[in-house]
């Protein structure tokens, strides 16, 4: 199943009115505004890193094998060809973690989007549960646009050479789709 924007937008929602909640009451009893520390950030960095390169690597192989049925179909010869380096079973994982990145940054986001909303006008932007907040905001939606490019990239072309329909579906899952 593919992202679903309406889908990431919902639990945004969801999740910024939850962070403004929790900060709201946890302010009125005395406690901190509940963000991630911006040490966090290296961490939302490495994950995201990581499942990037992930994807650049599918996405490699699956070129790698395109151009030799390419060059066999130029040359009017039977298509040979190389061995996966990857097996399809660890493309369909690395889909699964580019979308988990998407939701999970989606959630981190909207959090501290609603954390945002309560302690953005009163302390500004300089106090430090702001700051992190706002870095936490941009990791997660750099999370949340590496989810749909790892998404991307472990796309396979159909088997004819035709251009990807998206609405088209066969054997219940979507064409063009990360099983491969």
């Amino acid at each position: 199943m593919r992202l679903q924007p309406l889908w990431l937008l919902l639990i945004c929602a969801g999740a910024v009115l939850a962070g403004y909640l929790a900060t709201v009451l946890m302010v009125a009893a005395g406690y901190s505004s509940p963000v991630l520390p911006m040490s966090s950030a290296i961490t939302l960095a490495a994950i995201g890193l990581i499942i990037l390169v992930l994807g650049i690597l599918v996405w490699a192989d699956q070129r790698r094998l395109q151009r030799a049925d390419d060059t066999a179909r130029r040359e009017h010869t039977t298509p040979v060809r190389p061995t996966r380096r990857l097996h399809p079973l660890q493309a369909v994982r690395v889909v699964a973690a580019g979308q988990a990145c998407a939701y999970a940054g989606t959630i981190i986001a909207g959090w501290h989007g609603g954390v945002l909303l309560d302690l953005g006008p009163a302390a500004g932007m300089t106090a430090p549960n702001a700051t992190s907040s706002l870095v936490m905001v941009i990791g997660g939606l750099i999370w949340v646009i590496i989810g749909f490019v790892v998404e991307t990239l472990c796309r396979i072309p159909p088997e004819d050479g035709t251009p990807l329909d998206e609405d088209e579906e066969t054997d219940g899952l979507e064409e063009g789709h990360a099983a491969f």
